[in-house]
């Protein structure tokens, strides 16, 4: 009892109770709210680390791109020197050039693609010629006019080949 003699229950607000429910949800809510925005940061983090980790990756990608097509030039002046008269000592200049600009461009993680001799797959070759043949149960590279390289997993140029297929049963009854 109060001391102007009315009872304790009757003083409590009649909307206390829903206040309370709604007071005792509010720290499970923000404790769900701190813990989805834990858990973005923590996702945001690892997304951030893996960008890193892939940028330095694949930093030299743009460099190597730029850099095939002259080791596509070196490659046509070995093979044509000879037709040109050139020198052996300077043919054999040439070709140790190549070496050392393939070599270099490994160091960076640029490795070719698998051609000849290889089943065709359009992901890493793009076939310009097609024959048929007995001799094969798959499509195979026979030749690579245009060698195909990657940067560890990702393709920086397909390599251009002729195929060769099975030859097709003719239809005609």
């Amino acid at each position: 009892m109060t001391t102007d003699g009315r009872d304790f229950a009757d003083t409590r607000p009649s909307a206390e109770p829903e206040s309370l429910d709604s007071a005792a949800e509010e720290p499970d809510e923000r404790d769900a709210r701190y813990l989805r925005l834990a858990a973005d940061f923590e996702n945001f983090k690892r997304r951030k680390a893996q960008e890193l980790a892939d940028a330095r990756t694949y930093e030299s990608e743009d460099a190597a791109i730029a850099l095939l097509p002259v080791l596509d030039n070196l490659r046509r002046a070995v093979d044509h020197a000879g037709e040109a008269g050139a020198e052996e000592f300077f043919i054999s200049g040439l070709q140790l050039v190549v070496r050392e600009f393939e070599a270099a461009l490994q160091r960076l993680g640029v490795v070719p693609v698998p051609a000849v001799g290889e089943r065709f797959d359009p992901a890493i070759h793009d076939a310009i010629a097609a024959e048929e043949s007995d001799d094969v149960t798959d499509d195979t590279v026979v030749d690579e006019l245009v060698p195909g390289y990657r940067l560890h997993d990702r393709l920086l140029r397909p390599a251009i080949v002729r195929v060769v297929r099975p030859r097709q049963a003719s239809s005609g009854s």
